[in-house]
């Protein structure tokens, strides 16, 4: 009845059969595109990391000084915020670690503290921009930036935490 309508398919076996055998005749095939595409994929990775290094090394660093009379009010906060989060768009296609705008806080050597932030270098005209009322921007060069890392000799570092 209805077979005589409907030829009668394969059944799981035969079909595995088949692949099995297709797959066998064109295993150098296989193989090589499988090859191409991790060689492809690896010099991607690789390419975007270097890039990533490259961004971070060109950072650019900006200081803020306020005046005395800084009282900055929640509009300026907000507005100092959105500007921030707009040098990731200003950055363009820049990888996600290099991308991020920070800020930075130092001692000053007349016991003031010293804020800053700092950014992918393309974003450079954003962060320039003063994010709050009475208060100026500056750029930082790198001798003027703040001291590395701080050792302290005799001391033992504290334990890590288990991750």
């Amino acid at each position: 009845m209805i077979e005589d309508v409907v030829p009668h398919g394969l059944d799981y076996g035969e079909g595995f059969h088949i692949v099995v055998n297709t797959m066998a005749r064109h295993a150098g095939w296989l193989v090589s595109a499988l090859a191409i595409g991790l060689i492809g994929w690896a010099c991607s990775a690789l390419w975007w990391r270097h890039r990533a290094v490259r961004e971070l090394a060109r950072r650019q660093r900006f200081a803020l000084v306020p005046a005395v009379t800084f009282d900055p009010q929640l509009e300026d906060v907000s507005q100092a915020a959105a500007r921030l989060s707009q040098s990731r768009v200003a950055a363009g296609a820049v990888p996600r670690r290099a991308a991020a705008a920070r800020i930075w806080v130092t001692s000053e050597q007349d016991r003031r503290l010293g804020y800053g932030w700092e950014g992918p270098e393309r974003a450079a005209s954003v962060l320039s921009l003063p994010g709050y009322r009475q208060v100026e921007v500056f750029a930082v060069t790198a001798e003027q930036g703040p001291a590395g890392r701080v050792r302290l000799e005799g001391v033992e570092p504290l334990p890590q935490a288990d991750r």
